[in-house]
């Protein structure tokens, strides 16, 4: 998983950034599932977050600043992470597409390939492949638009 790297290069703002959407996420549809809170504890823990920072990206949101990926693959790593999330209680809700779409323009996806991208991960993931698998076939999405 994409959050692991992320620990790896150590940029810690940016591991929190990336929890914080991944919480956002989970509240978009009005509830935050055992599922999603599960998965999100998980990335938590495996980027190295203490409890009392995951406590302040739940009950504070607005004080953790969003971080752009600084390049094409962490931008697919990251979207590819909400999605699996919008997708992990079987439900594919309206809001939570909707802050996903947001989130990838947010992050500089083209905008022109959003939807399409967005589309590809569903099908990808439904398809067990991990986002290792496709980084590629994204990432020359990305390129051709730019």
């Amino acid at each position: 998983m994409n959050a692991i790297e992320l620990k790896n290069r150590g940029d810690r703002k940016k591991m929190i950034s990336h929890v914080r959407n991944l919480v956002a996420l989970a509240y978009a549809d009005g509830k935050f599932s055992d599922e999603e809170r599960q998965y999100v504890a998980n990335v938590a823990i495996e980027v190295g977050m203490t409890s009392d920072e995951m406590k302040q990206i739940i009950n504070n949101p607005e004080s953790i600043r969003f971080i752009i990926p600084e390049n094409d693959i962490e931008k697919i790593e990251q979207l590819y992470d909400l999605i699996l999330l919008m997708m992990i209680d079987g439900n594919l809700n309206e809001n939570e597409m909707i802050f996903c779409r947001a989130m990838a323009i947010k992050m500089k996806i083209p905008y022109q390939v959003v939807d399409e991208m967005v589309a590809k991960v569903i099908n990808f993931i439904t398809d067990n492949f991990y986002v290792e698998d496709v980084i590629d076939e994204l990432t020359g999405m990305m390129e051709e638009k730019d």
